[in-house]
């Protein structure tokens, strides 16, 4: 009876556990100091100094290097200044 118990409470956790929890999710390919955009294309994360490829001047004082108008500055306070075309 134990042993039944047993398995029953085990069977009920472990089909309780949702999906999200039990997804296994790739790591990113990008190079350190990059990340992964909605399109799977990596990007320089944003900077305090500006480099090659910078795109945008965000409002708190970062550079963006996206290229999707809706991520430029996303989570930067929006853009300050536009840095090319």
């Amino acid at each position: 009876m134990r042993k039944i118990l047993i398995f029953a409470v085990a069977t009920i956790i472990s089909s309780s556990t949702p999906a999200f929890a039990q997804a296994q999710y790739a790591p990113s390919t990008c190079a350190y100091g990059y990340y992964q955009n909605a399109d799977g294309i990596c990007v320089h994360k944003p900077t305090a100094v500006p480099h090659e490829g910078a795109t945008a001047l965000c409002r708190d004082g970062l550079y963006s290097y996206a290229t999707r108008g809706p991520d430029i500055c996303a989570n930067h306070g929006g853009i300050a200044e536009l840095l090319r075309d």
